[in-house]
């Protein structure tokens, strides 16, 4: 299944333009690059291709949550108080090894999708 259908129901689904095209198309790279790894597959199978878009705004929304049409989504920067204690979403630190934490985070949350077209290796 190529890229391409996933980065077009990506864009559709967040409404984004294609000025964004190559920031989004580096997520459902690497996304699909981690299904890959983890199911042990060649090729991602079509039964997945919502599954691959819904992991890439998965990892959208947590990494880019400023992202013109992301941003209305994530529900981001709401700061809660309680008496004199207040919380506040934590910001990125943009670092590369926090990054493949939340692609890995990612694919482990939908492991139950991917798990039924997983190969052990011998």
């Amino acid at each position: 299944m190529p890229a391409a259908d996933v980065l077009s129901i990506v864009k559709l689904r967040l409404g984004l333009t294609d000025e964004w095209d190559a920031l989004v198309n580096s997520y459902v790279q690497e996304i699909g690059r981690r299904i890959l790894h983890y199911t042990n597959l060649a090729v991602i199978p079509s039964e997945l291709e919502y599954t691959w878009a819904s992991m890439t705004i998965d990892a959208l929304r947590i990494e880019q949550p400023k992202l013109p049409g992301i941003e209305e989504t994530t529900g981001g920067g709401e700061q809660v108080t309680v008496g004199d204690t207040s919380s506040a979403p934590a910001k990125s630190s943009g670092l590369t090894n926090d990054a493949k934490t939340v692609i890995d985070q990612v694919v482990l949350n939908y492991r139950v999708d991917l798990n039924r077209y997983r190969k052990l290796r011998w």
